[in-house]
């Protein structure tokens, strides 16, 4: 079988379209997961019994549910009560949802690995409790988090092709496109599977450089 890759070349501003399309949702997912997640995982260490009780109830059904139903849902459900809302906010609005879940708990067992003594080492001389979060606590959480923060953020980077599911033009529904325009099947799907792989290992390198002087400071 031979192989066109002028049915790619020939529609690289297709294809540069769908890859600022998932650059742009994943970066609006990314920080809108990590803020939402820790403050449900703040939420849910707050011993406010039905607010902690609440949050398990989201974090388990968020976690517990296929990622694709929760974008339909979004997208096709709320229009019948008379909500629209936009494709590209549907899908941001899906992936922080759920990952949000996910990161909740990666960061609460952060701050959970913090060995009390430490805590109340910081109390004994007279930090505030905000104080004691901020020195003692949160640079150790940070740490211990990083990896499975950068494990998160490299499967919210994949969900996004999801956006396709509902015509969202990321660079799945990019390579699509030039499959019906051009009669093509391999080429721009190969295209698109070698640029995943490359903004993932960017992620990935990116991570490493963060424990690497982090694990310094610490």
């Amino acid at each position: 079988m031979r192989m066109d890759w002028s049915a790619v070349t020939h529609n690289v501003d297709t294809l540069v379209q769908g890859l600022f399309t998932t650059l742009s949702l994943a970066a609006v997912a990314i920080a809108f997961s990590i803020v939402f997640g820790a403050a449900l995982a703040l939420a849910r260490l707050s011993n406010i019994k039905f607010l902690e009780g609440t949050v398990v109830v989201y974090i388990e059904a968020l976690r517990n549910t296929p990622l694709l139903i929760t974008l339909y849902l979004i997208y096709f459900g709320l229009p019948l009560v008379g909500i629209l809302i936009p494709a590209f906010t549907s899908a941001v609005l899906a992936l922080v949802m759920q990952h949000s879940a996910f990161i909740s708990e990666i960061i609460r067992g952060g701050i959970l690995s913090v060995p009390k003594s430490q805590v109340e080492a910081g109390r004994a001389i007279g930090m505030t409790p905000f104080k004691t979060f901020r020195i003692v606590i949160l640079p150790q959480a940070f740490a211990t988090a990083l990896p499975s923060l950068v494990g998160s953020v490299v499967i919210l980077l994949q969900d996004t092709s999801l956006g396709a599911a509902i015509a969202e033009v990321d660079l799945t529904m990019a390579a699509k496109v030039i499959s019906q325009r051009t009669a093509t099947s391999f080429e721009p799907f190969i295209t698109i599977a070698v640029l995943y792989l490359i903004l993932c290992w960017i992620v990935g390198q990116a991570g490493s450089l963060l424990e690497s002087r982090f694990r310094i400071v610490r």
